[in-house]
């Protein structure tokens, strides 16, 4: 199966592509590009927390048990 992405440059030509990829019965899902907000919210919490652990106030994972978990 192929994977198709569309880079619509409007709500309206979104809106159109997913109406004829639903009338087709062709599953869809739908990715929204992450706001500048979010990404720096993000970056801001990973800095909160590199500084909780090198107080000592909070013990990270390794990524081997984190990868044990899934």
């Amino acid at each position: 199966m192929d994977t198709i992405i569309a880079n619509p440059k409007t709500k309206e030509e979104a809106k159109a592509v997913l109406d004829f990829l639903k009338s087709r019965k062709i599953k869809v899902q739908v990715y929204k590009n992450p706001t500048k907000e979010y990404v720096l919210n993000s970056l801001e919490q990973g800095a909160r927390e590199v500084k909780l652990y090198l107080e000592g106030k909070i013990k990270l994972q390794n990524a081997f048990d984190l990868y044990n978990e899934l």
